[in-house]
């Protein structure tokens, strides 16, 4: 974690401000231990340069369950994601593409706060801090997985780009309102748990005319596709279609700016209208 993140961060129990205490930071400026306290009396530990918001694991699905795993985390990236788009869109959609898309979208250059929720590897996170201007603002990942988060702060570390990692809920981001110039999920919201507190969150955190990014799973239509979206479903990941995803956007208070839709796979932009 980096010194730029503090004035952001509040405690996701009372939403006070945070006192960081004895800290301690390595060679390249990032704080790998200490204590955020809260006047109300909650301590979250710093270890290994990722701050913990949660405590002990306790995932409430098989599929956050295994994300609790290290050989998900080592095999995330390296496995699957590579080419998870290209085999659910049913066409070519490499990195390059993808990622082009969603640092436009959430318009990464702009700088300020960017918040890529439930990072996984931080594959956005690093996408956004690459594409905004040096000096402008600082990305911060946030998943409840510590194994995924160790892999993310890895690969961050190991191409030079500087990103925050904490351990929190979706559902009761660290952050103080407004706080956010963006925020980007990367294919999380189908199994995200409760969708609707994660998305009040997500327009909480955001700015006046802040952006917010997804790329989500739709409901599959063939047969195939929907006996395997149903086998998946015990273990806590939910398809929708396109209309009650947009629905579920416009509920929480995020305005549609545009979507795009690639077989199963959808991005879309919202923003938090100013004054809304």
């Amino acid at each position: 974690m980096y010194d730029e993140l503090l004035p952001s961060l509040r405690c996701p129990t009372c939403a006070g401000m945070l006192d960081l205490r004895d800290r301690r930071c390595d060679v390249q400026g990032e704080i790998v231990s200490g204590a955020l306290h809260c006047e109300c009396g909650a301590v979250y530990p710093i270890r290994d340069g990722i701050a913990d918001f949660l405590g002990p694991p306790r995932p409430p699905t098989i599929a956050q369950l295994t994300n609790e795993l290290p050989a998900t985390a080592w095999a995330y990236e390296r496995l699957w994601r590579p080419f998870a788009l290209t085999l659910l869109s049913g066409e070519s959609f490499p990195y390059q593409r993808e990622l082009t898309l969603v640092t436009d979208w959430v318009d990464a250059a702009r700088g300020g706060l960017m918040i890529d929720v439930a990072c996984s590897n931080g594959l956005y996170a690093r996408a956004l801090a690459r594409a905004m201007p040096p000096s402008t603002g600082h990305v911060v990942g946030i998943d409840h997985a510590l194994p995924m988060l160790r892999e993310a702060r890895q690969r961050a570390r190991a191409v030079g780009v500087q990103v925050s990692y904490l351990r929190a809920s979706a559902q009761a981001l660290p952050f103080a309102s407004s706080a956010a110039r963006g925020v980007a999920i990367g294919g999380s919201l189908n199994e995200i748990g409760d969708l609707a507190a994660c998305l009040r969150e997500v327009r909480r955190v955001l700015v006046d005319n802040g952006r917010f990014v997804a790329m989500t799973l739709l409901a599959a239509q063939g047969v195939v596709g929907r006996a395997v979206q149903m086998a998946l479903a015990p273990g806590g990941i939910v398809f929708w279609s396109r209309e009650e995803l947009l629905a579920q956007f416009r509920t929480a208070g995020l305005r549609l700016e545009r979507s795009e839709q690639y077989g199963i796979v959808i991005f879309t932009q919202c923003s938090r209208g100013r004054g809304d």
